[in-house]
C-alpha cells in the first residue's frame, strides 16, 4: 500500500490530502495493469471507476476532437462520476503499458459524502488540476455535468 500513497502524494489533486485521508483514499484502490491500446473508458458509458496514472501514459479524447495526454504519476482521470447523468464524458486509451489506481464509483461517492471537508479539498484541487493541466478544455454550466457529491 505504500507505494500506492506516495503516488497518491505526487498528483496535485491529493497532495494536500492529511495522511490519514490518503490511506482512507489508498484503502478503496486497486491496481490495475494497462496494456498498450486498451480503452479504460469509454464516452457515453456509465462511468465506474476513476483512475490515478501510477505508470504509462494515458490518452484522454474530447467529444469537440481535443484531446489531452496524461503521463504523470498522481494524475487523476474520470471525476464526471460525480455527474448527475453519472457517464464518462471522455473516452481514455492507454498509449503505452503501465498501471492504474481503480477506485470504484460508489466506494469514491461513499468516502466524499461522509467527509465535506475531504470532499471540498478534492474538488477544489481537481479544478485547479483542470485549470493548469487542461486550460483549453470549456468549463460548461450544464446540469448534466454538474457535479453531486
Amino acid at each position: 500500500m505504500s507505494g500506492e500513497l506516495k503516488i497518491l502524494e505526487k498528483g496535485t489533486i491529493f497532495s494536500s490530502l492529511a495522511p490519514n485521508d490518503l490511506k482512507r483514499l489508498g484503502s478503496l484502490m486497486e491496481t490495475r495493469d494497462i496494456q498498450e491500446g486498451e480503452t479504460l473508458a469509454t464516452r457515453g458509458e456509465k462511468a465506474t471507476q476513476v483512475f490515478i496514472l501510477a505508470s504509462g501514459t494515458l490518452l484522454i479524447a474530447m467529444d469537440d476532437g481535443k484531446t489531452a495526454v496524461m503521463e504523470t504519476p498522481g494524475d487523476f482521470i474520470g471525476m464526471e462520476l460525480l455527474s448527475s447523468k453519472g457517464e464518462y464524458i471522455n473516452t481514455v486509451i492507454s498509449l503505452t503499458r503501465g498501471e492504474v489506481l481503480a477506485i470504484k464509483r460508489d466506494d469514491f461517492i461513499d468516502l466524499i459524502q461522509e467527509d465535506s471537508a475531504l470532499a471540498e479539498t478534492i474538488m477544489d484541487q481537481w479544478h485547479s488540476f483542470l485549470t493548469e493541466t487542461l486550460p483549453f478544455v470549456e468549463k460548461e454550466a450544464s446540469p448534466d455535468t454538474e457535479y453531486h457529491y
